[in-house]
């Protein structure tokens, strides 16, 4: 899935730590460079490292991956609050007021690093977790998807409907399911079909044929229940499938 940086606002935790973490980087950044003679080079590493580490912040959010990468970045994290605790220390104890202006600096970056661990140590359930999505279902974040029974759950299906002999979904519009689709009958027991709701906006593997792109709130036919990845039919008439996390039943 392509990086969206809309989702790095849909969050005002997302905002308001990014801008205090690069604020304070550009901050020390100036500063070391106004008295580079005093900067020990320990501390010119420090600020790269803090600089990738709130790229990579924005990357992952970008991505809809903080659930996906929270161990490594909370690793990455807690180096970066070693070395800023240990730089600030060391700074701010110095004579020179540019100096100590640096060590302020690196505090505005410490706070929303704190803030971080706190964010991705979160497990499911919790406000923070709910609200940056690191269980999955976050607000203004969508769930995460496993593609390990795409493609098994698809060809099942579309395989018994048309008798073992073909899988593509162009084939499904000539198979006696499809068929039945059209007049409302139901084949079979195994042939579960009942109206769903798009909880999140999805869009479809370009690499996988079989999957379908959804939109928020998109009503759809569900032809195939059995596993993580539901088989669907889109009122244009597109059979695909889709991550069941993205959809709810319609019971009413």
């Amino acid at each position: 899935m392509a990086l969206q940086v809309k989702r790095v606002f849909s969050s005002p935790i997302f905002i308001g730590t990014l801008l205090l973490m690069f604020a304070g980087i550009i901050a020390a950044l100036i500063c070391a460079g106004l008295k580079n003679q005093y900067v020990e080079a320990t501390t010119w590493f420090m600020i790269v490292y803090l600089a990738l580490l709130a790229i990579t912040l924005v990357v992952a959010i970008a991505d809809n991956a903080l659930h996906r990468y929270r161990l490594a970045l909370l690793t990455m994290i807690g180096v970066g609050l070693s070395l800023n605790v240990s730089h600030i220390g060391y700074y701010i104890n110095a004579t020179i007021g540019t100096l100590q202006a640096m060590s302020a600096s690196l505090i505005f970056v410490e706070i929303p690093l704190f803030f971080w661990v706190i964010i991705l140590g979160s497990g499911p359930g919790t406000y923070l977790a709910e609200v940056c999505g690191m269980d999955g279902r976050g607000r203004g974040s969508m769930p995460t998807t496993d593609v390990s029974m795409s493609h098994v759950n698809y060809r099942h299906t579309v395989n018994s409907a048309t008798g073992g002999a073909r899988s593509s979904i162009a084939d499904y519009y000539s198979s006696d399911l499809h068929q039945s689709m059209m007049s409302g009958k139901r084949p079979d027991s195994s042939a579960i079909v009942y109206k769903a709701r798009a909880l999140y906006p999805y869009e479809a593997n370009p690499d996988d044929p079989n999957e379908v792109s959804i939109t928020k709130d998109e009503v759809m036919l569900v032809i195939d229940d059995s596993g993580k990845w539901w088989q669907v039919k889109k009122e244009d008439g597109t059979v695909g499938i889709a991550p069941s996390n993205y959809l709810a039943r319609i019971t009413t």
